[in-house]
């Protein structure tokens, strides 16, 4: 048999390809020899034929098959060439092979028809079948992603309601939960993009909400500011009554309770242990939410803008501050309402700058709340004290004390440094003092301008009482001989005449005003009781000597004897006075200083007095000079008229009148004082008009007439009780006695001058003798006696010069 040539393929086959066939032909062949099953022989051709499909080498395929069979019928033509027999029925097999090949070939390419066309519709739904996979893949996600962005929009939602509805901590929470958790799934879309925009604005929604929300219960507390401090005034008030009445209840059981216990400023200790705590802002009067404030802190913790919160808060409170604080009120007319509602603001403003402090932590520092007290203090005195510029009124400045001491308690009992407002209460007490001091050195003056200047006269026991409270007069230690004083009260008899003026009282009793008033107004400030003490002093010497002892100086330059002793009196008096204003002082001295005090007054009105005894004097003097100068005398007088001169009535009348009325009320050793010095005065006087440079001669006779004056002057002054009147005219008696002596040379020998003319000076006798030697010029006619007596003269004056040598 020939060999069988291999067909030639248009497409040229790789060996990978080939060997590729070749195996899956010789699998073909080994299937259909191996096999019994022709099920499982026709799967595993189905499965070789669904490769070669796939593959797409049907006709490679089907030239590697041709091939395979002329390989194949070559190998049977050879094998036949050995088994001829074996090989015709080989051909008769493979024939029928042939045909079934042929007619496998037939179904073959009918079954592949049918793969192919089922294949493509399979692969037609399957495509359509993944596409809508796909779809529906697509579709869960947008759903999802809706769904999830409806979430979204949802809590959004829910943030606007919680804002609307001021949850703002529920708005942020909710909002960090869409950043951190559910915009994190959605961060590839721009929705989310737009939504991780939104959240910061919604946060600065949300601050500026509550921001809102704090300056209105900004406003609202502005506006309840002055409730809440006129609330907590009032309280402390009481508090400070319940103290006072509760040590005065003390002291009358006889419990030891010192004057300072029950002081205004000393008062804090009853008033902070008190059990009552009255919940000053909320009470049913008040009502005052810290819950804006709170919100806001923990919204801006939240949001980490605390300390930026903090520091616009305080700037903010520090506006308010200065806007309160700058206020000006007036007290025209005694009004206190501005000041009252000024010093309320401030209180109710620092208490809820204290419930703050106390209420947060790490909000409001100490040290920020102690400054804005000081810069509050600073501008309170300057405010204060301008208020105060016009204010002359007393009462209202007592009132204004008693205002700004509750207020001083009150924030000292919340724990605020007061020692400025104690340097205001210095102030103040300064203020107050200069205006007492001139209101009461006005009033002063005015008493002694109005006063009349005579013996104050009581007309009833009412009058008594009254001079009693304002001096304590002498008699009063009278009653102590007494056994009751109703026995003393009923010995004296009215109308009763006191020595001193009625101005005198009233000056006691407005200086004790000033001192009461003083120590009212400076109670219950120890820290400055030294300041005050001294301050009050001061002040009152300043009043006693200036305006009592210098206006009473000025009212002695008057030509009024009664007025300038009725002063002289007064000034002794107030001497006196002077101790029972030292003996105030020191019970009242609210420092507690050991010792008396000791006015300089004292010395100032005794100096007055002698100043005043002088001018009296000079008064007296110029009175018995007018007196003098009426005397009418004949110098060289022939005839004696038998008597003193008239004049000397006249002024012994005067000088009676002055003894026994108007010096009556001065003190004896005053009155002996003055009496001494008015007799010396006439005495002098007298011989100064025999030494008067007018008189050129005095005759022998008016030795005479002069000798009889002397002796009723003597007389007069010898009848005055308390002076010895007679030394006063014992130089002029010697000198009279002397020139009426015949032996005028006596003067010249030591004994007896000493013994009879010691008081004569010889200056003023050799001046006298002069005026009496007589007519010495060469036309004068003189007798011999004349003579005799000018020679006797001239001899003694001699020996009155030799003795001057």
């Amino acid at each position: 048999m020939s060999q069988a040539v291999k067909p030639a393929s248009s497409d040229v086959v790789s060996k990978e390809e080939s060997s590729h066939f070749q195996q899956l032909l010789r699998e073909l062949a080994n299937s259909e020899t191996s096999t019994a099953d022709g099920r499982e022989n026709f799967d595993h051709i189905s499965y070789i034929i669904k490769q070669i499909l796939q593959t797409g080498k049907e006709e490679i395929f089907s030239e590697q098959l041709t091939g395979f069979i002329y390989k194949k019928e070559a190998e049977i033509e050879k094998m036949c060439g050995f088994h001829y027999q074996e090989f015709v029925q080989s051909v008769d097999q493979l024939l029928k092979v042939r045909e079934g090949a042929g007619q496998l070939k037939g179904t073959i390419i009918e079954l592949n028809q049918q793969m192919q066309a089922t294949g493509s519709q399979l692969v037609a739904k399957k495509k359509q079948m993944v596409e809508n996979q796909q779809t529906m893949l697509n579709i869960e996600l947008a759903i999802e992603s809706l769904q999830s962005c409806l979430f979204v929009l949802d809590i959004a939602n829910k943030i606007n309601a919680s804002l609307e509805s001021r949850k703002y901590y529920s708005a942020l929470k909710m909002l960090e939960e869409l950043r951190s958790t559910h915009l994190r799934n959605l961060r590839q879309y721009t929705f989310a993009k737009h939504m991780n925009e939104w959240i910061p604005l919604m946060q600065e929604k949300v601050r500026e909400a509550v921001l809102s929300e704090l300056r209105d219960w900004l406003v609202s507390i502005r506006e309840n500011t002055r409730k809440i401090g006129d609330k907590a005034l009032e309280h402390i008030a009481r508090k400070q009554e319940r103290a006072k009445n509760k040590s005065a209840r003390a002291e009358r059981g006889g419990m030891a309770v010192s004057e300072s216990s029950v002081n205004i400023g000393l008062s804090l200790d009853v008033i902070n242990t008190d059990d009552e705590d009255d919940d000053l802002a909320g009470n049913n009067d008040v009502k005052i939410d810290f819950k804006p404030l709170y919100q806001c802190l923990h919204i801006h913790e939240v949001l980490d803008k605390r300390n930026e919160f903090r520091a616009r808060y305080e700037e903010q409170r520090k506006m308010q501050a200065d806007l309160m604080l700058s206020q000006k009120f007036s007290f025209d007319g005694g009004d206190m309402k501005g000041f009252r509602g000024y010093l309320n603001d401030v209180v109710g403003f620092f208490m809820i700058e204290s419930i703050v402090l106390s209420s947060t932590h790490n909000f409001r520092s100490r040290s920020a709340v102690e400054l804005l007290w000081v810069n509050a203090m600073e501008k309170m005195n300057d405010v204060i004290i301008a208020s105060l510029q016009e204010c002359r009124d007393p009462d209202l400045f007592l009132s204004i004390r008693l205002a700004v001491v509750n207020f001083i308690n009150t924030m000292e009992s919340y724990g605020f440094a007061v020692t400025s407002l104690m340097d205001l209460m210095l102030s103040l007490l300064d203020r107050y003092a200069d205006l007492m001091k001139s209101i009461c050195s006005d009033n002063l003056i005015q008493i002694i301008d109005d006063d009349e200047y005579a013996p104050q006269v009581v007309n009833n026991q009412h009058e008594y009482d009254e001079v009693m409270k304002a001096y304590k007069l002498k008699e009063e230690s009278k009653a102590k001989t007494l056994k009751h004083v109703g026995d003393w009260a009923a010995s004296i008899r009215f109308p009763k005449t006191l020595p001193f003026s009625r101005g005198f009282p009233q000056l006691c009793s407005r200086i004790k005003d000033f001192i009461n008033g003083f120590y009212r107004f400076a109670e219950g400030f120890e820290q400055q009781y030294n300041e005050m003490d001294d301050l009050l002093k001061k002040s009152l010497e300043n009043l006693l000597i200036q305006s009592v002892g210098g206006t009473l100086l000025q009212k002695i330059m008057v030509n009024n004897l009664s007025q300038v002793v009725q002063i002289i009196v007064n000034l002794e008096h107030l001497e006196m006075a002077c101790a029972e204003f030292e003996i105030i002082l020191t019970e009242k001295r609210i420092s507690h200083k050991a010792g008396t005090v000791k006015l300089s007054a004292t010395k100032s009105f005794r100096e007055s007095r002698l100043i005043c005894e002088k001018r009296l004097f000079e008064l007296l003097n110029m009175k018995i000079d007018d007196f003098l100068e009426l005397a009418d005398y004949d110098w060289l007088a022939s005839s004696n008229p038998h008597g003193h001169s008239p004049y000397l009535d006249d002024l012994v009348s005067f000088l009676t009148g002055v003894i026994t009325s108007t010096l009556a009320n001065l003190s004896s050793t005053m009155r002996s004082q003055i009496y001494m010095d008015v007799f010396k005065h006439l005495a002098k006087a007298v011989h100064n008009v025999l030494l008067s440079p007018d008189v050129k001669r005095i005759s022998p006779t008016f030795v005479e007439v002069l000798d009889p004056d002397i002796a009723f002057l003597e007389k007069f002054a010898a009848g005055v009780e308390g002076v010895n009147g007679g030394e006063a005219f014992a130089e002029l008696r010697q000198t009279v006695t002397f020139l009426k002596s015949p032996h005028w040379e006596d003067i010249l020998n030591p004994a007896v001058k000493e013994k009879r003319y010691a008081r004569i000076k010889l200056n003023n006798l050799a001046a006298l003798l002069e005026k009496m030697k007589g007519d010495t010029s060469v036309f004068g006619k003189s007798t011999s006696a004349e003579k005799a007596r000018r020679k006797s003269i001239d001899g003694v004056l001699k020996g009155i010069k030799a003795l001057g040598r």
